[in-house]
């Protein structure tokens, strides 16, 4: 069984394991992420960022960060969420995160992933743009300006439909 295909949640009643995710739950990871966006909706972008169930205080003046922490895990509390101590880091100064690297000059690019998406081909077919709109619309979330960039691939999408 790999982790991609199995499911599995938790309600005040039950605990609930798919082996293979349902049909209906079939958006499950959109659903999680969306709600993961309005529980945190004050603090992404300003002293946190998320992806679903990755999260990453941020501060930008030294003296805040204890008010910043406080206001997050008031939302991780006032939504009974629960944090595994095992996988929780705190006072890290910096690290890696999604391939993105967090340093006290704030979010970079890792310069490795940047290498790799330079050294990737172009794509050439129909299908390939697709892959390629589909990675530029997971990454428009850490990407300033990502839209503007990526809007040649979607014109590509829309003249390819009307042929």
């Amino acid at each position: 069984m790999s982790p991609s295909t199995s499911s599995a949640f938790m309600t005040n009643n039950k605990n609930y394991h798919y082996g293979v995710m349902s049909f209906a739950l079939r958006n499950v990871g959109a659903t999680f992420q969306r709600c993961m966006d309005t529980i945190f909706s004050r603090q992404i972008r300003r002293n946190l960022e998320v992806y679903n169930d990755d999260l990453v205080a941020k501060t930008k003046e030294e003296g805040n960060h204890t008010e910043d922490l406080e206001e997050i895990l008031g939302q991780v509390r006032k939504y009974n969420m629960r944090l595994n101590s095992a996988k929780c880091s705190f006072g890290v100064q910096a690290g890696n995160f999604l391939g993105f690297l967090l340093t006290k000059r704030g979010i970079e690019a890792d310069p490795d992933k940047c290498q790799a998406i330079i050294d990737m081909r172009s794509p050439s077919t129909v299908k390939e743009v697709q892959q390629s709109t589909g990675r530029l619309t997971a990454l428009s979330r850490f990407l300033s300006c990502s839209g503007d960039k990526a809007f040649s691939f979607f014109f590509l999408h829309k003249e390819e439909r009307k042929i």
